[in-house]
């Protein structure tokens, strides 16, 4: 608290005493600006929800960075997680595939053992039986001599036909000797 001394030539009582008045400052809820200040500040209350609308919009910013940084570090896990898996998945399927190809070699050596067992067979029980008449070939295919023939009428090229006979366990017929057309 500040108090004001003041004291005037005019203000001097009958007997020539000068009288004092006291003005205390603390009394007047108005404040002079400064001199060196001219701007106009705004309030302290103002600023508070101002300052808390800003955190608040920061932490929610820094929350969806981390979120989003979570997310991405996943995603990372999940992908690398996924190659190893795709070269695990590559890696069966080049056995799965070794071992189609072994047991396609292995089938085609029985069939073709099969096939000189039921050759034997039949040749054996025609020339007891003199008319026996054994087939040791699939249905729909004609016994000639030793050996087992299949007619299409259906035209292909040379692929198409090897894919056809590759897939009926058989080979396309090669001319070598004038009998084979008889």
């Amino acid at each position: 608290m500040q108090a004001k001394y003041s004291s005037t030539r005019s203000m001097l009582d009958a007997d020539g005493d000068t009288t004092m008045s006291l003005h205390s400052r603390a009394s007047t809820t108005t404040q002079q600006p400064e001199l060196g200040h001219t701007e106009h500040q705004l309030p302290s209350s103002a600023w508070r929800p101002v300052a808390l609308t800003l955190l608040t919009l920061c932490l929610v910013l820094l929350i969806g960075l981390a979120a989003l940084g979570l997310v991405f570090f996943q995603y990372y896990q999940l992908s690398n997680s996924q190659q190893d898996s795709i070269s695990e998945k590559e890696e069966r399927l080049g056995n799965l595939s070794r071992n189609l190809q072994s047991l396609q070699t292995q089938n085609k050596k029985l069939v073709e053992t099969l096939q000189h067992v039921a050759e034997k067979l039949c040749r054996e029980l025609y020339n007891k039986t003199g008319e026996h008449r054994c087939s040791p070939c699939p249905e729909k295919w004609k016994w000639q001599g030793d050996k087992c023939y299949q007619f299409y009428k259906e035209s292909k090229n040379w692929q198409g036909c090897d894919y056809f006979c590759i897939a009926e366990n058989s080979t396309m017929l090669k001319i070598n000797t004038q009998e084979v057309l008889i």
